[in-house]
């Protein structure tokens, strides 16, 4: 059982946008992810950022802020006063493409541009049965795959209702 919910947790984290590696700076110095935890770090997809978090800077003495190590960003935080806190919201925002000053922007995860052009490719189909053969129940399936990748991003699964309303205004016969 432990070790379904073990690989359940590495789906996700494969899916994950960044990666925030909490040490607890009262047991290591070191700020490498890889010399504090080799094996989760050489498991993680090559190209998913990771962020440091030394926690205990209030008890190390370490300067508070932000650094890069090996390409990695590092920040230094105290949760326990808050101080730091700030720096790691930030660096946050700012690494996820989130800008208080951006209007009419578009924040999107990876998985979520996944389903997007996965819906997309559904509808292509789903015309292409539409042009071609009209194969309603083709249709159909194209249409309720379209519309399944589209509630991973929305949450929401309500398929009944969208090709209700879709074929509401015509009929599909035998």
């Amino acid at each position: 059982m432990e070790r379904i919910g073990i690989e359940r947790a590495w789906q996700e984290i494969e899916q994950a946008d960044r990666v925030l590696f909490m040490v607890d700076g009262t047991t290591t110095d070191a700020v490498d992810p890889a010399e504090i935890w080799p094996e989760f770090i050489a498991r993680l997809p090559a190209k998913l950022p990771i962020t440091v978090v030394r926690n205990k800077a209030d008890i190390t003495g370490e300067t508070l802020g932000m650094s890069e190590v090996n390409g990695h960003a590092l920040i230094r935080l105290s949760a326990r006063t808050g101080e730091g806190v700030d720096v790691l919201r930030n660096h946050l925002k700012q690494s996820m493409g989130f800008d208080t000053n951006m209007e009419g922007g578009f924040l999107a995860r990876r998985r979520h541009l996944q389903a997007l052009e996965q819906a997309a490719e559904h509808l292509q189909q789903g015309k292409a049965q539409l042009l071609g053969a009209w194969a309603g129940e083709l249709l159909a399936e194209e249409l309720r795959l379209a519309q399944q990748n589209l509630s991973e991003i929305t949450g929401e699964f309500t398929s009944d209702d969208l090709l209700g309303r879709i074929f509401s205004s015509f009929c599909i016969g035998k």
